[in-house]
């Protein structure tokens, strides 16, 4: 019994040839099998004549059919493109079907993998250059204005990742923070020497709190510290003006419910928001998980530690 080569790898890269477009590979099947019929040769010439593939692409074609043994070559003395092929009609139909299948199967996957939409944000420094640019001119938004609308967004969850907190930079997002608030969403602001009374992170979100309370949300929100010192650090040590912490965190990072995230350079600052340059991007879709799930990991690490404020 013949034993011809496997099909699989061709009918992939036939795929290819055809931009995965069904109807095309249903014409050049139909040109192959009438060619069989009439018992006439085709070259790839010729189907790049009466077809939209190019003479390139219809002789990559025909060294894929040769491969299988779907066609034959009459002759070898003209270049591949002008040789006429005698054609197999049993082996064309197994590659054409086959190709066919691998066509679906990976429009079927491509449907089925979740896709991310990322959106560029930048806050422009204070710099003369700038001054007649708007972030659209870089096909942009602006950083404050996307992570304000999307505060609004918000329904059940904020988290809010950053090492440096200013009161101008709060400032900017605590409006719409506290509505958020009171709509019920619960905020989680983790960072760093929070714990130290004396430190400027300590001082911005106190005052934050307190506007909180005069609300009456702050049931809704949660303060973590996230920085841990070696065992041998003093505790009069540990502090922001003290020793450096054996670890803790850079990342700035803002989660929507599970729906979107914010990644980016500016810290929650006037600098960050209003004044340096920061650059940044918007998440939306399936890769918000795996941030979330990092955040997640974080606060249930034993270098978290929920303070009080």
């Amino acid at each position: 019994m013949a034993r011809h080569p496997p099909i699989i790898d061709r009918a992939l890269t036939i795929a290819d040839i055809v931009d995965h477009e069904e109807p095309l590979l249903d014409e050049l099947e139909g040109m192959f099998l009438v060619s069989s019929g009439r018992s006439e040769r085709i070259s790839p010439a010729a189907v790049a004549r009466d077809t939209e593939l190019s003479r390139e692409a219809a002789t990559d074609l025909f060294r894929q059919l040769l491969q299988v043994e779907a066609i034959q070559r009459e002759t070898y003395e003209a270049e591949l493109v002008d040789t006429q092929c005698r054609v197999d009609p049993t082996r064309t139909r197994e590659i054409f079907e086959r190709t066919q299948q691998s066509i679906r199967t990976l429009a079927a996957h491509q449907q089925r993998v979740p896709t991310t939409d990322v959106t560029p944000l930048v806050t422009f420094p204070d710099d003369p250059a700038f001054s007649g640019s708007t972030p659209a001119s870089f096909d942009m938004e602006g950083l404050l204005s996307a992570l304000a609308s999307q505060v609004k967004r918000a329904e059940r969850e904020i988290v809010l990742l950053s090492p440096f907190f200013e009161g101008d930079g709060l400032g900017r997002l605590a409006d719409v923070l506290l509505d958020a608030l009171d709509r019920g969403v619960e905020l989680t602001i983790v960072t760093r020497y929070l714990a130290d009374s004396e430190s400027h992170n300590h001082n911005v979100i106190e005052s934050f709190m307190e506007r909180a309370s005069e609300r009456g949300v702050t049931s809704e929100i949660t303060l973590v510290d996230y920085t841990v010192w070696e065992e041998t650090t003093p505790i009069g040590k540990q502090r922001q003006d003290g020793e450096n912490p054996q670890f803790t965190l850079h990342a700035k990072v803002m989660l929507f419910d599970s729906r979107a995230a914010y990644v980016g350079s500016a810290n929650v600052t006037d600098y960050g928001f209003n004044r340096y340059l920061e650059l940044g991007v918007l998440l939306e879709g399936a890769t918000v998980t795996a941030f979330q799930d990092l955040c997640e990991f974080l606060l249930d690490s034993g270098g978290a530690a929920t303070v009080d404020l």
